[in-house]
């Protein structure tokens, strides 16, 4: 009877003990799968913030300034939104068929400030316009004012011989 006791005794411990393996085990699972959780959660972070990044470099860079060209019988007048700029930033390139519109935008420098919400632009914008028809590019007339980039460009006259005939 004593060995018997001794056994199931010893039973006991060993089980005892294999709870307090498996549950060590669990344990070290449950602590492996919280660490494989927060990496993901971590890159799932650092991937957003790049991805928000990317995004925001993207519209910056292909940021569409808002542009009205209008056509009449002897000019082509391009009217483009350039809010926060000063003319100085502003770089028109003209052609006989197209008008480009560069400009940079200057971050405002706020060392100690604690954004809550971020959402106005900086960095260069470009706008390219395909113009209707050739304009005389040295003939050009352009005024900024109230951050309204006004552009008037003469229309290429053609010349039209007539001709007589006898």
């Amino acid at each position: 009877m004593v060995d018997n006791n001794l056994k199931l005794k010893t039973r006991e411990i060993s089980t005892e003990e294999n709870i307090k393996e498996n549950e060590s085990e669990v344990e070290d699972e449950i602590k492996s799968s919280e660490r494989s959780i927060n990496d993901i959660l971590s890159t799932l972070k650092d991937k957003q913030e790049e991805f928000s990044q990317m995004i925001s470099e993207y519209t910056i860079f292909n940021k569409r300034t808002l542009v009205d060209v209008i056509e009449s019988t002897d000019s082509i007048t391009i009217i483009a939104d350039l809010p926060r700029l000063k003319s100085e930033d502003i770089e028109i390139a003209i052609s006989e068929d197209s008008v480009d519109i560069c400009a940079e935008m200057h971050e405002e420098n706020n060392e100690n400030a604690s954004y809550i919400l971020r959402e106005r632009s900086y960095g260069k914008i470009r706008r390219s316009i395909k113009l209707p028809s050739k304009i005389v590019a040295n003939d050009a007339e352009g005024t900024y004012k109230d951050s309204v980039l006004t552009i008037i460009l003469p229309k290429e006259k053609k010349n039209i011989l007539r001709l007589k005939i006898d």
